[in-house]
């Protein structure tokens, strides 16, 4: 991992770095999985072990399709979260939960995908399971106990006993949920622009965990407008940038796994993304086309950062001590710095591409001026991140990327008779 073209995804075979980081990624969460044991409560440390030896024959049949079961938000993001049981006490309790629902996800994964030897009995209750790949949940008959999987069907257990069997092909699926005297479906995700889903639920065992002192966290919220408009906007904005930004639609195609939605607000847009939920962004809508286009690439960017840095580091002095940020009104680490003009530079390059490509947009009031805004913020960051960071060797390769686009927007701004002195330069 050298940093490089992390930032735009351009040319031949540079789409290829973000996979590779992926990759590593989802392993790392597979690696991570088969040491849970000693993590996990006592109850569940031998169905671990067994799930563990599942894991070995799935590797061997199938390593591409069993890692894309890691990629689950129900299985990734609690694997993730774990680590920080002591660290955020106050989550604890959400962590253990999530991270014991994540073995029936597993396997519910694993026997979608075919990977499943013989069937294995879960005895720990009967969960919802939530998968992308069926577009909802799965809801259990009331009265059973356990589950058991195999690579065919799911079969709900009452004492031992079979009380209703779940195809795992569509149409066996689909008419087992229909019968109304066992299992049931909620369609939970909705596919949008192409690329991913919009969700009304999530996984996340830490989504209430807030930074940001405008918001009081991630939860599911569709601010009382219907699915439908959220859809259509969210279509919408992804369109623009499979017009305007192809390389890195098609990085959203590999990754991008879900849309949040957090809420409705006219007046401004909040999003969010977790370091522990990958493939996973939380959106506010808002009326503004432009505004969710921007948060939709924004909140990807980090996304892309998030999946880099789980095994590299960028920064020797990433999160001590504070500086004065650009884009938010609280002191941040020069990481939360270097996460906004890694997220912006790239906003800033599709306000261009559509200016040049002549959208409609372009013509109207106030996209200048927000073009204009977005190069002053980051350069404002960039020479805060001249200033005061230490880079390691894959960091100056990522910033030697950011200089080079952020000098391409200046030397066009110097072009056109523009100043690029931001109104207050923080390099103190």
């Amino acid at each position: 991992m050298t940093g490089q073209h992390l930032v735009l995804c351009e040319g031949p075979d540079v789409e290829g770095t973000l996979r590779g980081a992926y990759a590593r990624y989802l392993a790392g969460r597979y690696r991570q999985f088969l040491t849970l044991g000693s993590a996990l409560p006592t109850a569940l440390s031998g169905a671990h072990g067994q799930v563990v030896d599942l894991l070995d024959g799935a590797l061997a049949t199938d390593e591409r399709q069993l890692l894309s079961c890691f990629a689950s938000p129900a299985i990734g993001t609690p694997l993730r979260c774990l680590p920080l049981r002591d660290e955020l006490p106050e989550f604890r309790a959400r962590i253990d939960d999530a991270v014991a629902a994540m073995m029936p996800h597993l396997l519910f994964e694993m026997g979608l995908r075919g990977l499943l030897a013989g069937s294995f009995v879960w005895e720990h209750g009967a969960p919802r399971l939530a998968s992308l790949v069926v577009g909802g949940e799965v809801i259990p008959p009331e009265g059973a106990s356990g589950l058991v999987f195999s690579t065919t069907c799911v079969a709900a257990i009452a004492d031992e006993t079979e009380i209703a069997t779940l195809p795992l092909d569509d149409d066996g699926m689909r008419a087992a949920c229909e019968q109304g005297n066992g299992f049931r479906f909620e369609r939970r995700y909705h596919p949008v622009g192409n690329v991913t889903h919009f969700a009304t639920l999530d996984h996340n065992p830490i989504a209430a965990f807030e930074t940001h002192p405008n918001k009081s966290g991630n939860p599911v919220d569709l601010g009382d407008r219907p699915e439908d408009e959220w859809i259509d906007m969210l279509d919408r904005a992804f369109g623009l940038i499979e017009s305007f930004m192809p390389g890195t639609f098609a990085e959203m195609q590999m990754m991008l796994r879900e849309v949040i939605p957090v809420g409705y607000d006219e007046k401004r847009h909040l999003s969010a993304s977790y370091r522990e939920a990958v493939g996973t962004m939380y959106l506010t809508l808002h009326p503004n086309l432009m505004t969710m286009a921007e948060a939709v690439l924004h909140e990807f960017q980090h996304n892309k950062f998030n999946v880099a840095s789980d095994s590299v580091e960028y920064l020797e002095n990433a999160f001590h001590p504070l500086y004065k940020s650009p884009i938010r009104p609280d002191p941040r680490p020069l990481w939360g710095i270097l996460l906004a003009v890694h997220a912006f530079l790239p906003v800033a390059e599709l306000y261009r591409r559509m200016r040049d490509g002549g959208h409609p947009f372009a013509a109207l009031a106030g996209f200048e001026e927000r073009m204009s805004d977005l190069d002053l913020k980051n350069h404002e960051g960039m020479e805060m991140l001249r200033a005061h960071a230490r880079f390691t060797p894959p960091g100056l390769a990522l910033f030697a990327d950011l200089e080079a686009l952020e000098q391409r927007h200046l030397a066009e701004r110097v072009a056109r008779g523009l100043s690029n002195v931001p109104t207050e330069v923080h390099v103190a």
